[in-house]
């Protein structure tokens, strides 16, 4: 005779697949942000652009910065669920991780961007910090 578990206990199958797709979809966000990056650094180094380059608030650096954090928030929290975390424990713990990592990452890209406008490449040198 062969016992199963009634359906309450049902596990469903690891999301490997969610895992996959949030990683190259968080990595091509990635690549977007440093295109666009590197774009605004470019033009403000050539003076075509009037805005300041600590001013980071644009369109074409939040949207990609966005996609990252969901990216991350989805691979994170995918993550957690393969190894018997439930949904909400494992989703909610990502959440917290990467918009707290955010807010980190966004504020010191605002004070370097405000330095390299300041003192241009030379005060980036890990040098001149010592």
């Amino acid at each position: 005779m062969e016992y199963t578990l009634p359906a309450i206990y049902y596990v469903p199958a690891p999301p490997y697949f969610l895992v996959l797709i949030a990683a190259l979809m968080g990595l091509a966000c990635g690549k977007a942000f440093e295109v666009s990056l590197k774009q605004k650094a470019d033009n403000w180094a050539k003076r075509r652009s009037p805005q300041p380059l600590s001013d980071v608030q644009e369109l074409r650096l939040i949207l990609p910065f966005a996609g990252i954090c969901i990216c991350s928030w989805i691979f994170l929290g995918s993550a957690l669920t393969i190894f018997a975390v439930t949904w909400a424990l494992g989703f909610s713990v990502a959440f917290l991780v990467v918009m707290s990592s955010a807010v980190l990452v966004w504020s010191q890209l605002t004070k370097l961007m405000k330095t390299l406008e300041e003192g241009g490449s030379e005060a980036l040198e890990i040098t001149s910090i010592f």
